[in-house]
């Protein structure tokens, strides 16, 4: 029996050498989980893809157009005399300067070829007493621009605000009217301007109505500037000055405030701002800094006037330095 044992499992033991050593006939193996991480660790490694490229910040359209349109030279302002203009002003023979205002720029079409075109306020300021507002219109504005001869609009005017619409330039501002003397204007004008044979010409101008302090009315205006553009508003802190119904208000850039507002009977640009009212919120220099002078110069605010598109209003005046408040605006609501 024993012998037996012994031949049957010899006869295994060959049958299964015999196997190994043969052409299977199987079908193929598949790896075992260790096997199959070892097939993928020697695969070709991935490549990490690269981080998407972040386009470059547009520059501000704006700014580029009035680099553009300051550093031009322009004509009109004098017989046969260009005035050269270098980052937004030049000054002339008999110490006057002419500045380019670039708070308010429109562009549009104004000579139908349709290339966007661009209108310029150009402020002379002359060594005497006159200050007087030029237009301008710059032709292919951001292409190769041509400026017009200047149009003078008048001597110590304001520009409320000015628009291009189908084709012509329509300007509302507050200039001389109906009994007014040569310094002082006291209506609000809306002049359209449009080019005639290559000039900007006068179309037409009508009196809307007597200007005065309730013409800011339900307005809301951003602070740009504590000193006539040499003193600007701290970025990222917001000052504001709301006027409804004989009232202003606003935030100081920490606390809010409000005062009486009266206007003068016979002229229609003074006014006289009764004893300021503010919370007593503390915050860090220099917002708290900043909130001090802003308050001290309001109280002190006597004239107000549009300066191309902006709103000024006039604390103190050094001989010819005036020093003015200076607003942009913000969106309007009606007066309550």
């Amino acid at each position: 029996m024993q012998k037996y044992l012994s031949i049957s499992l010899l006869l295994a033991v060959s049958a299964l050498l015999l196997a190994a050593c043969g052409p299977s006939a199987s079908p193929t193996a598949q790896p075992t989980p260790m096997q199959a991480q070892a097939v993928v660790s020697t695969a070709a490694p991935t490549l990490a893809m690269p981080e998407p490229t972040k386009a470059p910040v547009a520059a501000n359209p704006t700014q580029a157009l009035a680099d553009t349109l300051g550093n031009l030279s322009y004509t009109g302002l004098f017989p046969d005399k260009a005035v050269a203009l270098k980052d937004g002003s030049g000054a002339y023979e008999g110490g006057g300067t002419v500045r380019l205002l670039d708070q308010l720029i429109p562009q549009g079409d104004l000579n139908g070829d349709g290339k966007a075109d661009a209108v310029v306020v150009l402020d002379d300021q002359a060594s005497g007493s006159g200050h007087f507002i030029w237009f301008a219109a710059g032709l292919d504005a951001m292409g190769k621009p041509i400026p017009t001869e200047a149009i003078m609009l008048g001597d110590r005017i304001g520009v409320k605000s000015l628009t291009i619409d189908n084709g012509q330039i329509v300007a509302d501002i507050v200039g001389q009217g109906t009994g007014d003397v040569a310094c002082c204007g006291t209506w609000n004008i809306q002049k359209v301007l449009a080019l005639k044979d290559g000039k900007l010409a006068e179309q037409s101008s009508k009196e809307i109505s007597k200007a005065s302090l309730s013409d800011l009315n339900g307005t809301q205006w951003q602070l740009v500037d504590l000193n006539s553009h040499t003193e600007p508003a701290l970025p990222d802190v917001a000052v504001t000055l709301q006027i409804a119904n004989g009232q202003i208000s606003g935030s100081a850039g920490c606390n809010t405030y409000n005062a009486t507002l009266t206007g003068a009977v016979d002229d229609p640009s003074v006014f006289k701002v009764g004893s300021i009212a503010a919370t007593k919120k503390a915050c860090p220099d220099p917002i708290m800094k900043q909130e001090t002078d802003y308050l001290t110069r309001l109280g002190q605010a006597k004239a107000w006037k549009y300066d191309a598109g902006q709103l000024t209003l006039l604390y103190a005046s050094d001989n010819d330095n005036p020093q003015y408040l200076v607003f942009e605006p913000m969106a309007s609501t009606p007066a309550q």
